[in-house]
């Protein structure tokens, strides 16, 4: 998949659309360059877990529903930050309105967290794979007269 259809995928997975948001006056929560720096800074998290096998990009990575999981949780975070900037308490009369919370976000993003741990088992077994497949061939010792190939 492409970032263009990795951001597609993200803001279906987020139902970040226009004519669903009505408190946000029918506009898109996020814009598409903050949906293209969570799925970036989803692969740099997830090309840092060990082992070590090269990185990947956005492009081609081989989990996508894990780099969209992770992106997810990024963005969630994210606007919860904004959230938490914006956050009004108004009170008159007994009636009680609050205006952005920084919590809203919290149940999603735990249960992402969730998801997305089981997923990553999943990301370093394949990671595994590769070492290993990298690993066979030949193997030369200067104690040995010649190199034994498995």
């Amino acid at each position: 998949m492409t970032l263009i259809e990795y951001r597609s995928g993200l803001r279906v997975f987020l139902r970040d659309h226009a004519d669903l948001n009505r408190l946000l006056k029918f506009e898109e929560e996020n814009r598409d360059d903050s949906l293209d720096l969570y799925l970036n800074m989803a692969v740099g998290t997830l090309n840092a877990l060990p082992p070590p096998v090269g990185n990947y990009g956005v492009d081609g990575f081989p989990i996508p529903g894990l780099l969209i999981h992770q992106a997810a949780i990024e963005c969630l975070i994210s606007n919860g930050i904004l959230g938490a900037r914006n956050e009004l308490t108004y009170n008159n009369g007994g009636i009680s309105v609050k205006i952005e919370g920084r919590d809203s976000y919290l149940p999603a993003i735990n249960e992402l967290r969730s998801l997305v741990a089981r997923e990553v088992e999943s990301f370093i077994k394949h990671k595994i794979g590769i070492n290993v497949q990298g690993a066979w061939g030949g193997s030369f010792s200067p104690y040995l007269k010649t190199s034994y190939l498995f």
